[in-house]
């Protein structure tokens, strides 16, 4: 019954034009943001204190964001419309787009909670479209909604793949030459996580996918979907990391891909700091010194 309920208001959600949601996204962004005080004081100090701005714009750029993820939490009813010849305005590097699709290696995309991460299973069915897709994920504890997650994501062919079960899954994929995209710039624990320079900090990051990229010796590209402001997208694309080619340690080497996305996802966060996910304890996991 719940879940009929959940896939019937989905049905709705995905009628809604897109400037719709955009509507519904500001006013729950508001309402949040005056309800939920603690993560507002959080994500206006987070902004000050990693981007270096002043109270004002740090205000700014925290109000902003509220609503910006909420439009990005509603985005996945829309993750079947998403088409990259309709719905991308401008990309921003052509040639690391022509260099994926020519890749021969299995290939790691490393995203992040920036712009439109839930229209990525559109983008990477339209540009790999013959290659196996995976997104890994932490799976929602409601099994109702996992279960319509895990639908709309899987809309335009994507697996939607339990960060659990990731190695027994994602390693064997990749190695038959598919695509694993990861949210890289959440939160971790200390066991997971490889502490790294990000924003002015040291933050946890999760070496998972650098682990995985390199037993199954992939490319890792670091790619985000950004929302141009007039109803379109701007596509980035990095060059890519062969991690074949990297030398050192393992320990070394899962250390330089970490970094390597990590450093990409910073860049981003700089260039449209209203569009990233500063409601998220991002500097939670502290590093235990010996």
């Amino acid at each position: 019954m719940q879940y009929t309920l959940m896939r019937f208001c989905a049905s709705l959600l995905y009628r809604l034009p897109w400037q719709v949601l955009r509507a519904i996204a500001s006013y729950m962004g508001g309402v949040f943001w005056y309800t939920a005080a603690t993560r507002r004081v959080e994500a206006i100090q987070a902004v000050e204190k990693h981007l270096k701005v002043s109270r004002e714009e740090a205000t700014r750029i925290a109000r902003q964001s509220f609503s910006e993820n909420f439009l990005s939490f509603l985005e996945i009813f829309h993750a079947g419309k998403f088409f990259t010849d309709q719905s991308v305005s401008t990309v921003h590097t052509p040639e690391s787009k022509v260099a994926i699709q020519a890749e021969t290696t299995p290939i790691v995309i490393a995203t992040a909670h920036i712009g439109s991460w839930e229209m990525m299973p559109g983008l990477a069915a339209d540009i790999l479209p013959d290659r196996k897709s995976m997104v890994v994920v932490r799976r929602q504890k409601n099994r109702s909604l996992n279960r319509l997650m895990a639908e709309l994501r899987g809309a335009r062919g994507m697996l939607m793949v339990d960060h659990r079960k990731a190695s027994d899954i994602v390693l064997p994929g990749l190695r038959a030459g598919g695509v694993a995209a990861f949210l890289v710039d959440h939160n971790t624990g200390s066991r997971e996580a490889v502490f790294l320079p990000f924003l002015e900090d040291i933050a946890a990051v999760n070496m998972g996918p650098a682990s995985l990229a390199l037993r199954a010796k992939a490319a890792v590209y670091p790619v985000f979907l950004i929302r141009d402001g007039k109803g379109g997208h701007i596509l980035h694309m990095f060059p890519p990391l062969h991690t074949a080619a990297l030398e050192g340690s393992i320990k070394e080497r899962v250390r330089t891909i970490a970094a390597f996305y990590t450093d990409a996802v910073a860049e981003m966060v700089r260039r449209y700091p209203e569009q990233w996910f500063w409601m998220h304890r991002r500097w939670k996991t502290r590093e235990r010194k010996e």
